[in-house]
């Protein structure tokens, strides 16, 4: 009997282990559903952690888009304010030269002082050009004639200058004025 009595000890620590087992686990669920209960009591949506999560991330993601939207409009916005700016500004030079048409077009402009250097060498040009006193034989020069006085040439000689004679004069004026023959003379 003593062998009975120990199988039967045995099979009942064996059964109250799991009786343990089982109202611990009974224990455990009814505790994770109060604090289920009591977290959706507290929250007021009756959400759970997961669509809690899904909340914060919406709610950043439609924080991103107005961000994104807001940049956009700001964008357009100055696209607009540059637009604006450049059809000023076109709207100001055509009604000038609208105005500058109706007022004869090119005839009151020519008069006009220009202040940059090559308007005003074109000027004392032209004005040496309109005192200058032509001979009759000048009809006949050579558009490139002040080329030849530069070598030394005559300008109003009539008949062309051939290659040779250019050259001649070329080389005579390179000499005149080279580094190497201007020893006592530095200002060349």
């Amino acid at each position: 009997m003593n062998k009975d009595e120990s199988d039967r000890n045995d099979k009942e620590a064996h059964d109250i282990k799991l009786w343990g087992v089982f109202l611990f686990g009974l224990v455990g669920a009814a505790v994770t559903a109060f604090s289920l209960s009591r977290s959706q009591s507290r929250g007021g949506s009756g959400s759970s952690f997961r669509s809690a999560f899904q909340e914060e991330a919406s709610k950043r993601y439609h924080k991103r888009l107005q961000g994104e939207y807001e940049e956009e409009v700001e964008r357009v916005e100055r696209i607009k304010r540059m637009q604006s700016v450049f059809n000023r500004e076109r709207d100001k030079r055509r009604r000038s030269y609208e105005s500058w048409r109706g007022n004869g077009g090119g005839s009151h402009h020519q008069h006009i002082q220009r202040d940059d250097w090559y308007w005003k060498a074109e000027e004392s040009f032209r004005e040496q050009w309109a005192n200058y006193q032509h001979t009759p034989g000048e009809s006949r020069n050579y558009s490139l004639s002040h080329h030849y006085s530069v070598l030394g040439l005559d300008r109003f000689r009539t008949t062309p200058y051939t290659d040779a004679e250019i050259k001649i004069a070329f080389r005579t004026k390179a000499m005149q004025y080279h580094p190497d023959q201007n020893h006592d003379n530095r200002g060349f």
